[in-house]
């Protein structure tokens, strides 16, 4: 079964309900794929989740936002984070998805990122695509 590290701007889309993003969720809950997660990107879609512009649009409770990040933790493959990249050197924090990608052995990463992760296409036999070039490829 394929392993995917799924970018925060796509999981975040895709609890929105957002239509390719959240068909990606959709298919990781069929259990399509292996999610990979890593502690520190759990954290970022937690923060995320947990703003109060996302919340207010989501209309997301805290209980909901608990029951996403239990899930995350529970149903991912969450790595150890042992792992650390310098490849993005305009947005660092990007890095992590990398990392994870590597660390979980990860054959895909899906992103909506334009200027920082799709334009590699590829990172150490990584894909890197979109939600819609990833829902084509399952």
């Amino acid at each position: 079964m394929v392993r995917v590290v799924v970018d925060t701007n796509v999981f975040v889309s895709g609890a929105i309900g957002s239509s390719y993003p959240a068909q990606v969720i959709d298919a990781w809950h069929k259990e399509k794929f292996i999610l990979v997660v890593s502690p520190s990107i759990i954290e970022e879609i937690s923060a995320v989740l947990k703003r109060p512009k996302i919340k207010k649009f989501t209309g997301l409770t805290k209980k909901d936002i608990k029951e996403i990040i239990g899930a995350l933790e529970t149903k991912a493959f969450v790595t150890a984070g042992e792992i650390e990249v310098d490849v993005i050197k305009d947005d660092p924090d990007d890095n992590k998805f990398l990392a994870c990608a590597i660390e979980g052995l990860a054959d895909y990463i899906i992103t909506g990122d334009k200027k920082h992760l799709l334009p590699l296409k590829n990172y150490q036999g990584i894909a890197i695509i979109t939600p819609k070039e990833f829902l084509k490829r399952i």
